[in-house]
């Protein structure tokens, strides 16, 4: 920086150590004497309303917040007059929400067809960080647990271990309904009719006389 009359006159902010300019790093100065860029200022003072106070970052001196937010408190002329001229005329910067806003002139060399016309351009500042634009429909806002197939079997066991007396009576049933019945049901080739009747599957052969032709040869 430039040294003016015992004084050090710094062309940098002290906060971002970013060079002045005259637009979103402009020189603000404080009533503490103390000169801060415009961004960096409208970054610390991003949530204080107007009318309210902010303390200085260097000397902790309360300083109140002008109509119209940061961007109305005053330049430190002495840091703009060391500019380059092109850089001595202050652009308009204002506040819009949590953006600091300027629009930029198009430029006397800039080159446009005929029958065009040359376009202004708004420049904003974000002054809340966001690294990312945030997507909504990614599951970034609330945390999704998938569990592994590994930790699925543990709660089961779990469960089946808290749960054992019942989960025994309910092998003891199954057993008694199912198991035995097909263990003790016999076999349908074994299985004897009743005195009289012809087992299932059998009939009389040739070689054997029927009962009502013993009868007739009785007599």
């Amino acid at each position: 920086g430039n040294c003016q009359q015992g004084n050090c006159l710094m062309l940098f902010c002290p906060i971002c150590y970013g060079s002045y300019d005259n637009i979103f790093q402009r020189p603000l100065l404080l009533p503490c004497a103390h000169t801060f860029c415009l961004e960096c200022l409208s970054r610390i003072c991003v949530f204080v309303k107007q009318a309210q106070t902010f303390p200085c970052p260097l000397c902790r001196a309360q300083v109140h917040v002008p109509d119209g937010g940061i961007p109305k408190l005053p330049p430190n002329m002495d840091v703009v007059t060391q500019f380059p001229p092109w850089l001595q005329t202050l652009q308009e910067v204002w506040l819009d929400g949590h953006r600091l806003c300027w629009i930029k002139q198009p430029s006397l060399s800039c080159q446009v067809s005929a029958g065009e016309e040359a376009l202004e351009m708004l420049v904003t500042v974000e002054l809340l960080y966001n690294p990312a634009p945030w997507d909504v429909s990614r599951r970034d806002l609330i945390g999704i647990h998938h569990p592994s197939r590994l930790s699925m079997c543990r709660g089961l066991c779990q469960l089946l271990w808290e749960r054992r007396l019942a989960v025994f009576w309910i092998a003891i049933l199954l057993l008694v309904l199912i198991v035995l019945p097909i263990i003790f049901i016999p076999d349908s080739h074994m299985t004897r009719t009743p005195e009289g009747q012809h087992q299932v599957g059998t009939f009389p052969t040739a070689d054997a006389p029927s009962s009502s032709l013993s009868r007739s040869q009785s007599f």
